[in-house]
């Protein structure tokens, strides 16, 4: 048995990552996709990459994603043919160690309700489910479809001089610490595979949203209004607008993910095009 902890994944690990995430989603019947980047981890130092290999084959992992300083987020998966032997333990034991360093407190660990080993693991853990997350595909381009009705509202792709006034715009809709908003738009402004928009209102900053370029696919996130512009359609008309913008580059697989609790937003995306095609559950640990 070999273990390895990464802060970051070349070409050919994150294949044998790949390669195990697929045999386990045929197994347990998953719908989702893992998330590989990074980039977005506060601090790129962390290894919350950890692989265990037998015969210098990669049959279990954990994969953390660590956005601020408060949580990181688990995804484990092991090779069926692997389980029950103990290698998931023993990588949540160096999960837990390595994310002590940095004064991490919580765990969240993400689930699809029908792996059946998946919950049985989280049953052993003790501990509670805290919301479920739908991921959306967006699956009408019809060009009967107006995407978007106000036509003052104007989406530009961000330039580094907006950072500081899109910092402000995501502590306002999104209540996060300045030092979390400035890390998160940071990373995005780094990323190569990201592309961060904003939404301006007769010249006022009044939206931002976030695309990212994986497995093929434009995942929408951070799409938020200023709160002082809220309940007018221009989260409606944002969300139309980067549809458009996305449909001119030549995406066609496009997706969307929402907290089961945000009913307003879950409808609005349906009524935009989205279809719900699977579901994530995440329980929290305070370690």
């Amino acid at each position: 048995m070999i273990i390895k902890k990464l802060n970051k994944l070349n070409n050919h690990i994150m294949e044998e990552i790949r390669e195990v995430e697929r045999s386990c989603k045929e197994y347990d019947k998953l719908e989702g996709n893992l998330f590989l980047d990074t980039s977005l981890n506060f601090n790129q130092e962390i290894e919350g990459n950890i692989l265990l290999y037998e015969e210098k084959k990669l049959v279990s992992f954990i994969t953390m994603f660590i956005p601020t300083s408060e949580e990181a987020e688990i995804s484990a998966y092991t090779l069926p043919e692997y389980r029950q032997r103990g290698y998931f333990k023993r990588l949540l034991t160096e999960a837990i160690e390595e994310i002590k360093k940095y004064k991490i407190q919580d765990l969240v660990f993400v689930c699809e309700p029908q792996s059946v080993d998946g919950i049985e693991t989280i049953k052993k853990l003790k501990v509670e489910l805290e919301f479920t997350e739908y991921f959306l595909r967006f699956k009408d381009f019809s060009e009967k479809r107006e995407l978007s009705k106000n036509r003052s509202l104007k989406l530009y792709k961000a330039k580094p001089e907006d950072i500081e006034n899109i910092i402000s715009l995501s502590q306002d809709i999104f209540e996060d610490s300045y030092e979390d908003a400035r890390n998160i738009i940071i990373r995005t402004f780094e990323a190569d595979s990201r592309l961060q928009y904003i939404a301006k209102l007769d010249e006022v900053l009044v939206g931002m949203g976030t695309v990212s370029f994986e497995n093929d696919e434009a995942s929408i996130s951070g799409l938020g209004i200023s709160t002082q512009y809220q309940g007018k359609g221009l989260g409606r008309d944002m969300l139309g607008l980067i549809l458009s913008e996305l449909k001119r580059e030549g995406a066609e697989n496009i997706t969307i993910e929402v907290d089961s609790d945000n009913e307003v937003a879950f409808n609005l995306y349906k009524k935009c095009g989205f279809e719900a095609e699977a579901s994530f559950n995440y329980y929290r640990k305070r370690i």
